[in-house]
């Protein structure tokens, strides 16, 4: 059977490719652009894509086609779909009938950590021999692919996104998923061109639970509010809660960059745990991560074992370099809480003291491309996420709202500019050894991480 995916190049329906590919579909897909990583896991297996939407180039005739929520009424692959009566379903649905039936399903939810859990929950299964199967959007750099199908009888991960199906299905994603194990991380306002407010979303997480089993096992943290909100208009499941000082908890040991922590169940202290990734939201995260895999029969000292292990994953606050003693990462930053929580985790683990003077510059380069940001939604947050950060580029060339006025309470360590070539020019003067460069964009970018690495390549450092 020939499936072609509408939209293959975006994190969901590329892992959905691979998967297809393995299960013996033949497959192949068209997007208006391609970037890494996903591009290079497309061409790594082999799957033929178009560059485009454009009838003429595409010369094929598939029996399924797959359409990602990129496609819209009017474009002419769309409408001849629907005016020959073509074949065709959403990725959720295709995800839903053809892998995640007969499987126990774990899906993670949220406004923020669902690739870093769902990746966290992957590899503990792995090193436990359980061979999960997994469709995460991101690429655990564990594994090095984003989806796999994994043993047929094991569980299966997948990250569960509240943004809408398709342009013929507009319920959140995960409403698609019979889960039996579920997430709930965090709940915030996002998506601002799908939903009105944050009690917009609330109602479809609602909805979704009132499709689970009596069965499926809820793991809630109790530090959102909205989260408790959404359990209170009604839950037929089993509920779980982490970061609660009755059930799973944990205690900070050291501040000041060492990623030291105890956890406990209730009164009684599981034990120690040596983080391999910063910050305490990352804490949180491996607390619910062993909430999960304990229901898989996991111990603790197994998920503290190959914790240490977890390398992360690809634009999580990932390290890309370093050169002449400067650190560079790059993070996928599409939220304003999400954004403070990473510089806040770097600023920590990146602070030199030499006596009392503070030294290592943190410099931040940031895009606001998200559908919020692009919208101007929480722009009035974004001075308290950059706080921590010593320097700020901001590039203003994708957004319609005033930049500099967001900003303004942050002084002249925030810089505004419409070019990429004059961000990397100011940041060629400014960067200095010992200091830290974070790139923050859910985008390419226009390439500029690779343009600041090969620059800083080739040129001289001062002190």
């Amino acid at each position: 059977m020939h499936i072609h995916i509408i939209g293959i190049c975006g994190t969901f329906m590329a892992g959905l490719a691979v998967l297809a590919k393995e299960l013996g579909f033949k497959v192949s897909g068209c997007d208006a652009k391609y970037y890494p990583p996903m591009s290079y896991q497309l061409e790594t297996n082999k799957i033929e894509c178009f560059q485009g939407f454009d009838l003429a180039n595409m010369k094929t005739n598939p029996d399924l086609w797959i359409i990602g929520n990129v496609a819209t009424r009017g474009m002419p692959v769309i409408e001849k779909i629907i005016s020959e009566k073509k074949n065709y379903m959403s990725g959720p649905e295709f995800l839903s009938k053809k892998i995640l039936n007969d499987r126990p399903v774990i899906a993670v939810a949220g406004t923020h950590g669902k690739t870093t859990v769902s990746s966290i929950i992957t590899w503990l299964l792995e090193c436990a021999g359980i061979e999960p199967g997994f469709l995460i959007g991101g690429i655990p750099m564990n594994f090095g692919i984003s989806a796999r199908i994994g043993k047929s009888n094991s569980p299966f991960v997948i990250e569960a996104d509240e943004y809408d199906t398709s342009f013929f299905d507009k319920r959140s994603k995960f409403l698609h998923y019979p889960a039996d194990y579920v997430v709930l991380n965090n709940l915030e306002f996002d998506h601002a061109d799908i939903f009105d407010d944050l009690d917009a979303i609330k109602m479809q997480f609602h909805h979704w639970i009132r499709t689970l089993d009596q069965n499926t096992v809820i793991y809630s943290n109790r530090k959102s509010n909205a989260l408790d909100d959404v359990l209170s208009f009604g839950v037929w499941s089993k509920v779980k809660h982490f970061n609660d000082k009755q059930q799973l908890c944990l205690d900070w040991l050291h501040k000041n960059g060492e990623n030291s922590f105890q956890v406990f169940n209730g009164t009684n202290k599981l034990g120690f745990v040596d983080s391999p990734i910063s910050g305490e939201h990352n804490a949180s995260n491996f607390l619910v991560a062993y909430g999960i895999v304990s229901e898989f029969g996991v111990n603790f000292n197994q998920t503290v074992r190959h914790f240490k292990e977890f390398k992360g994953v690809k634009r999580r606050l990932e390290l890309i370099a370093i050169i002449s003693d400067i650190k560079i990462y790059d993070d996928f930053a599409h939220h304003p809480t999400a954004i403070k929580k990473t510089i806040e985790a770097l600023r920590n683990t990146s602070r030199k003291k030499a006596s009392t003077v503070e030294l290592n510059r943190l410099i931040v380069v940031f895009e606001p491309r998200s559908n919020s940001l692009k919208l101007g939604h929480g722009k009035q947050q974004l001075p308290d996420s950059f706080e921590a950060a010593d320097i700020i580029h901001v590039y203003d060339g994708s957004v319609n709202w005033d930049v500099k006025s967001a900003f303004s309470d942050l002084g002249r360590k925030v810089y505004v500019e419409s070019k990429v070539q004059k961000i990397l020019q100011r940041l060629s003067s400014q960067v200095c050894i010992g200091d830290t460069i974070l790139f923050m964009s859910n985008g390419d970018f226009q390439g500029i991480l690779q343009a600041f690495v090969e620059m800083l390549d080739s040129k001289q450092v001062h002190q």
